[in-house]
């Protein structure tokens, strides 16, 4: 009996250690995807960041309409390009990744440095994102992803809801305090 129980406690530590390490291996891999698509930004090569990308990914961006495949992303940022906006730096960093099925999913914070046309200063921001992948020809392909900014519009504008705030008071009710 403690010979079933010592090889039972082997094989449950065994599979702890490999469990740690494909988690880590999968950690490595959307980091690399971050990677590439930070280095993409900053030099305009959207046509590489769009290979990273199922035909049919879906875009939830923050204070943006839904965006259904790379064309609507190509339009997307065409817009952005002749407005004249220009990303300085782009980072991401994925805090946790794991596998479900067939899907690997990331999350993670992210932080950018940006500039337009009338703008005195450059914009930088800090937020978060959700990435959804899946295996193409053994490779990780986005298949959606929403993001959105830490900044808080309401705040900005002298609303309410400040840090972790979202508008509503401390009974949950929306509005402007109380007595709206």
């Amino acid at each position: 009996m403690r010979t079933l129980r010592g090889l039972l406690i082997v094989f449950l530590v065994l599979g702890l250690c490999t469990t740690a390490s494909a988690g880590k291996k999968l950690l490595q891999e959307v980091e690399a995807i971050g990677d590439t698509i930070s280095k993409a930004m900053v030099e305009n090569d959207f046509e590489l960041i769009l290979g990273l990308y199922t035909e049919d990914a879906i875009s939830l961006p923050n204070y943006g309409v839904r965006m259904d495949g790379i064309e609507s992303f190509r339009k997307h940022r065409e817009m952005m390009s002749g407005a004249g906006i220009k990303i300085h730096s782009f980072e991401s960093d994925p805090t946790e990744a794991w596998e479900s099925g067939k899907h690997v999913i990331e999350i993670g914070t992210f932080t950018i440095d940006m500039s337009m046309p009338g703008m005195p200063d450059n914009m930088k921001d800090t937020g978060k994102y959700m990435t959804v992948y899946v295996r193409e020809k053994g490779k990780l392909k986005i298949k959606a992803e929403m993001w959105n900014t830490d900044m808080n519009p309401m705040t900005m504008m002298g609303g309410p809801g400040g840090e972790g705030g979202d508008g509503h008071d401390e009974h949950g009710h929306e509005g402007h305090g109380h007595g709206s």
